[in-house]
């Protein structure tokens, strides 16, 4: 387990000295040093997986969510081959218990993640595991509300989820029901709310006949970039021109160096940054300039400062974040693979061709030793829905 650990953390620092990641806001981050930061990313991430291709909460139970974000973010990559299929093959044997934990209603959210996922592997969301994951996903519409999928509460992640359902379904072929789309676009904040509102998505609107509020970094109410995100998203997977106020919202809101807070107001942030790129990409734009190049940087470079460069071997390649005291953030790696690698959701049948491809070693799944602080430095953060 040590000398694996070692061998990871030793690619990682090659990596690193390889390629000149942009710490200032200079020049443009370019491909190469794009491939190279996913790459490091890719390796700190599969080093964090157990070898029964999951990765464990701090209990040392399979932790589902991080297990299937974090295998996203491998196939963002498209590195670290084999640790990616034995995560699949773990999720694939695990569906019901990261869906439904403990008998429960199924969890949109798990549903849209997995979609993606078996899309990023090839397998037919009609059969992950012998689960027909669609069928699954579109049997909660109407759960709660018409047009919403599922049946729990969506104060906090209504729009989210619906937008993971939409890009899940999307993956597949599937056109989602005209309801939720309808839903989903009536969602956004209308030209009836503040100006500093207007185009951007809430975690939930109850009553959308209700203008939106500002947003309100205190009381975390208000359009955010995560809702937002996932919603432009969404809508532009269906093939519709880019939505209308949906990418001005995010370029009012985007921070001088380049980044984005969860809510206008708050710090800035490498999980609503990598998550706006992505919504970036989706509306043909590219992150690097035009709009989304400010004084201190682009999107990409704002990303990008957040990851760990040097020091200890165990976070180098990890991405902080402004709740990690320093130390590597898994969540905020996780996301920001994704980021940096420019692709928005769905990412399609991925081709593996990094350090452990078919260019390169196949070696056995990462494992980890769940007491080196891979989530040290987690405090109460604001709820992020992803």
């Amino acid at each position: 387990m040590r000398s694996r650990r070692l061998c990871l953390s030793l690619v990682a620092v090659a990596l690193v000295a390889s390629a000149t990641f942009l710490s200032t806001a200079t020049d443009a981050a370019t491909p190469a040093e794009r491939t190279a930061s996913v790459e490091v990313a890719a390796a700190w991430l599969a080093d964090r997986f157990e070898p029964g291709g999951y990765i464990a909460d701090l209990n040392g139970d399979p932790d589902f969510a991080n297990t299937a974000q974090s295998a996203l973010a491998l196939a963002a990559a498209a590195s670290q081959e084999s640790t990616f299929d034995v995560a699949v093959a773990f999720l694939e044997a695990n569906v019901n218990d990261y869906v439904a934990p403990g008998g429960g209603d199924d969890s949109v959210g798990a549903l849209g993640y997995l979609l993606l996922l078996a899309d990023a592997a090839g397998i037919p969301g009609t059969d992950f595991g012998g689960e027909d994951l669609v069928a699954r996903l579109q049997g909660t519409l109407g759960d709660l509300e018409p047009g919403l999928y599922g049946a729990s509460d969506p104060t906090f992640d209504g729009v989210y989820r619906q937008g993971l359902a939409v890009l899940g379904l999307v993956a597949h072929g599937v056109a989602p029901d005209t309801s939720a789309t309808e839903w989903l676009t009536d969602q956004q904040c209308g030209a009836d709310s503040p100006p500093d509102a207007e185009g951007g998505w809430e975690a939930y609107r109850a009553d959308t006949g209700v203008p939106c509020g500002p947003p309100d970094p205190i009381s975390f109410t208000g359009p955010d970039s995560n809702s937002t995100a996932l919603a432009v998203q969404a809508l532009a997977s269906l093939g519709a021109p880019p939505v209308p106020g949906g990418l001005a919202f995010l370029d009012a809101t985007q921070a001088d160096n380049g980044g984005w807070a969860f809510i206008d107001g708050l710090e800035v942030d490498p999980n609503s940054t990598a998550l706006v790129i992505q919504a970036i990409v989706s509306g043909g734009e590219d992150p690097d300039g035009g709009r989304w190049r400010q004084t201190g940087g682009s999107a990409y470079e704002s990303l990008m400062a957040w990851q760990i460069m040097s020091g200890d071997p165990t976070d180098v390649g990890g991405f902080a974040s402004p709740f990690s005291d320093g130390f590597a953030d898994l969540i905020a790696t996780q996301q920001a693979v994704w980021g940096v690698a420019g692709l928005a959701f769905p990412f399609g049948p991925v081709v593996f061709g990094g350090p452990d491809g078919p260019d390169g070693p196949d070696e056995s799944v990462a494992t980890t030793d769940t007491s080196d602080g891979a989530t040290a430095g987690a405090t109460t953060r604001p709820r992020f829905t992803g």
